[in-house]
């Protein structure tokens, strides 16, 4: 009998062993990355805030292709243009689909383009918006933006301080514009605050710790005075914000059509050419490609918005050279428009720039790798998580060196604007299959911005003192931490010619 169990524990002991050594060979054809404790791996490695910073310290220690495994799911982080490129793009077929976000499908956002897995729901749907918001199309709302832009540049001269509800509104009111064609004037309409509540809740469900660590269920069975009560609230409230989201402004819409009111928009253009035979399947694609634009169109711009007033507050000498390019181009007659963006040149490298420097969605959104692969003799298991440090990307030294200066002259080569191989908006706006069907749109706006902004109004420092640091706030979508500056027209002739356009705006509408 004691030969029996012996002879047991012997087989089990070199079982173990080889089962060790399978794994530890195949562990070392992994790409380097900090070592894991056991069981739980790399989860205290995890950064919890300035996520993006802690990637690309990795970088300096592991390399461009950094390996995690956080409870046995393989998470590898992409730190260099090339290896994304090779990876996210020339790969796209196994690399394009998205991993399951724990808090963000508890939402209910399983019908969001940017969320869903890939296959043909997805397909579905992002042809429906990329027929939309190609390069051809986005011309098309450029009327909106210029009124939404007018309304910016009356709130900043008549409450500067508040400037950023003013680009939160103005943000909202272009997207609910542009997708809905409803007309919103006020900061406190239920539309502005509905995708904000929603996208908070996103921004929540994407923090790297909730990518593969589900708190709710060990949550869910506290007690209802310890935090237990309080998260099945939350939880509901942020169910019901989503549902809203998806139908309330489209709704609005469907009966505009009927009564003959409706406003020229990308939900009521698809309504209009639906085909009868079509069901309600079409009119469900409609619906949540609609949604996707409203929530998360105003949320990243708003981010890209705020990241430029920062720009421009940090930077003085870089607004007054983008100023006197204006002055010299389009004199001070008129604001500066799209005509003329090709006649601006410094202009466009501040609206690129202001891109590199802080990414809107600095760690992007995580792919998931189908199948095993093979890439420069490491091993990517099937199933990892495929996380594009796009801060990261946008702050190699090798590409953009010195990276954290706000530098619009590192576009220029000979002169001229060069973008190759530089140009940000190739990182910002995603890789593959799962780019942005609204870059074009999202440039297209940020220019404007940018060019009119800077036509009438210099942002200072309250005290004229050099301008102090801002932190940046972390998570999916990240923005400047609140700070105080002084917004005024630069000038007395940019002051009149301020009233001069708000002035023709009035007497327009």
């Amino acid at each position: 009998m004691w030969l029996t169990s012996a002879l047991y524990v012997i087989l089990s002991i070199c079982a173990g062993s080889i089962a060790w050594s399978a794994w530890a060979r195949r562990r070392s054809r992994y790409p380097p990355g900090p070592r894991g404790l056991p069981v739980i791996g790399n989860l205290l490695d995890l950064p919890r805030k300035h996520e993006w910073k802690t990637f690309t310290a990795w970088r300096d220690t592991y390399g461009d292709v950094v390996y995690v495994s956080v409870l046995g799911r393989p998470l590898i982080i992409l730190n260099s243009a090339e290896v994304a490129m090779d990876l996210m793009d020339k790969r796209s077929s196994i690399y394009s689909d998205r991993p399951r976000f724990p808090l963000v499908d508890l939402i209910g956002q399983e019908w969001n383009v940017g969320f869903m897995t890939y296959g043909k729901p997805w397909h579905a749907r992002k042809r429906m918006i990329l027929g939309k918001y190609t390069k051809a199309e986005v011309p098309a709302y450029r009327p909106a933006q210029r009124s939404a832009m007018r309304t910016l540049l009356k709130n900043l001269r008549d409450d500067p301080e508040n400037f950023t509800e003013h680009l939160r509104l103005h943000s909202g009111q272009l997207i609910v514009d542009v997708t809905y064609g409803l007309s919103i004037k006020s900061r406190e309409h239920k539309l502005i605050h509905l995708a904000e509540e929603v996208m908070d809740s996103i921004t929540i469900g994407l923090t790297p710790l909730f990518w593969v660590f589900n708190p709710v269920p060990l949550l869910q069975k506290l007690p209802n005075w310890t935090t237990g009560g309080w998260l099945a609230r939350t939880i509901k409230t942020w169910q019901h914000n989503d549902r809203r989201l998806r139908d309330e402004a489209f709704e609005q819409v469907k009966l505009s059509l009927d009564n003959g009111t409706a406003r020229p928009s990308y939900t009521s253009s698809l309504l209009e050419d639906l085909r009868p035979e079509a069901g309600s399947q079409e009119e469900i694609l409609i619906r949540d490609t609609s949604a996707v634009a409203y929530g998360a169109g105003a949320d990243t711009a708003l981010a890209a918005y705020t990241i430029f007033f920062l720009a421009m507050f940090q930077n003085p000498e870089v607004q007054r050279k983008a100023q006197e390019e204006i002055d010299r181009v389009v004199g001070h007659g008129r604001l500066p428009d799209y005509a003329d963006q090709p006649d601006l040149p410094y202009i466009t490298a501040v609206m690129k720039e202001s891109l590199r420097w802080h990414a809107a969605a600095p760690q992007g959104i995580a792919h998931r790798l189908t199948v095993d692969d093979e890439y420069k003799g490491w091993h990517l298991p099937s199933g990892s998580m495929i996380v594009p440090n796009v801060w990261g990307i946008l702050h190699d030294p090798v590409i953009y060196p010195d990276p954290a200066r706000f530098y619009p002259e590192r576009f220029f080569r000979d002169g001229k604007l060069d973008f190759t191989g530089r140009d940000p908006a190739s990182v910002v706006f995603g890789f593959g299959r799962r780019i942005c069907a609204g870059e074009h749109f999202a440039q297209d706006t940020l220019y404007l911005l940018v060019a009119q902004f800077l036509a009438v109004f210099s942002i200072t420092t309250v005290d004229g003192g050099p301008p102090p640091p801002v932190d940046m706030t972390s998570g999916g979508v990240s923005f400047p931490c609140p700070y105080k500056c002084l917004i005024r027209p630069r000038s007395e002739a940019a002051r009149v010619l301020l009233e001069q356009v708000l002035m023709s705006a009035d007497d327009q509408s």
